[in-house]
């Protein structure tokens, strides 16, 4: 039985005949700030269907849809804040200067492998691009690609890359792609989650075998050793072997960062690529896991005095620890969801290392 409600905004209006089209309720409670559709699930045999149906046509149009199987099992509907985005000319503005800001980090690593000569700044620039830059840059492409990509497969709107320049050490903080619509599920959170991570570290796997290729062919000329690198397991499982009392090659050093960017990721804690996999394996109470995780790199902080971990944990702290849920935060993880978060725990432990940078 349907109970008629009075609706003065006709868009709303439209809203209930949208909701009552795919999914059969039983009442309709309206209230100043959403709209509750109330149903059994005898009569909606496929809820999870329709209601992603729903989703997809509610949220292009400014409303959030989010099911809730409680004491009462409802779908509420609310009006979506406006929010205003950057256009895409600042994710091309913060590529540009990020791949500046890498050219320049690299060119100095490079400076122990470039004759002394009149073109020795060209080339150091050059050795920067092409042994540094380029497959950074390749490999954090890689992975916020696969989050766009695997974004816009569940219908869910996300930006282009942005970039963050950083010139010094590494020359960026990394990149990020912002997802512009809510969550649809728990396997979706998971899946989309997952999947830069992934893709970053299959993109650097051959990277480093040319790396140590090439790192054969361009020998040392220099002395330049700013820090020493603690590699992790994933080089030991392939028998790479890197030299440490030695100038670092700087295509070598830009896997590391790939690698290493791979296992910060990991970390199931927060707003993390981790924390979203976590949470979309795990369900709410994830964030135990991820409590555990920021008592871990304080102790990684004393035990190894590496400040990086402390200055981890305070980012996933101030961007919050309790991850919010999926519009459906009920629907069953299927077996190749466990098997993507079994892979993801496989990575963080072959890239991980406790310490990696020592002066």
């Amino acid at each position: 039985m349907f109970q008629s409600v009075k609706v003065e905004n006709e868009n709303m209006e439209k809203v209930i005949d949208i909701v009552k089209s795919k999914i059969n309720t039983y009442e309709v409670l309206a209230n100043p700030a959403s709209i509750k559709f109330l149903f059994f699930d005898s009569d909606n045999p496929d809820i999870n269907i329709q209601f992603d149906e729903l989703r997809k046509i509610l949220v292009p149009m400014g409303y959030i849809p989010m099911l809730v199987l409680d004491v009462e099992h409802y779908v509420e509907v609310g009006i979506r804040p406006k929010a205003s985005y950057r256009s895409n000319k600042v994710n091309l503005i913060m590529l540009i200067l990020t791949l500046a800001s890498t050219i320049y980090v690299g060119s100095i690593y490079a400076s122990s492998f470039v004759y002394p000569g009149p073109l020795a700044e060209e080339y150091k620039l050059l050795y920067g691009f092409v042994f540094f830059s380029l497959p950074l840059m390749f490999i954090l492409g890689i992975h916020e690609t696969a989050h766009y990509i695997v974004a816009r497969r569940y219908s869910v709107n996300a930006s282009l890359p942005f970039f963050i320049p950083f010139p010094y050490m590494i020359g960026t903080f990394g990149a990020f792609v912002s997802l512009r619509d809510p969550v649809p599920t728990r396997k979706a959170m998971a899946e989309i989650g997952a999947a830069g991570p992934v893709a970053g570290f299959l993109a650097a796997i051959p990277l480093m075998f040319v790396a140590q290729y090439l790192e054969g062919i361009y020998k040392p000329i220099g002395n330049y050793i700013p820090f020493v690198l603690n590699y992790p397991e994933i080089y030991h499982l392939f028998g790479i072997v890197e030299p440490t009392n030695v100038p670092i090659f700087p295509m070598v050093f830009a896997v590391w960062v790939g690698m290493f960017a791979t296992a910060m990721n990991l970390i199931p804690a927060g707003q993390l690529d981790g924390g979203h996999i976590a949470r979309g394996i795990l369900g709410p109470k994830s964030y135990i896991i991820g409590y555990i995780f920021i008592g871990f790199m304080l102790y990684l902080t004393i035990a190894y005095h590496y400040i990086g971990w402390f200055f981890l944990a305070l980012f996933v702290i101030f961007m919050g620890m309790v991850h919010p849920p999926a519009l459906n935060d009920y629907e069953k993880i299927s077996k190749f969801d466990i098997g993507i978060a079994v892979f993801s725990l496989v990575m963080f432990v072959l890239t991980f290392t406790p310490l990696p940078i020592k002066p």
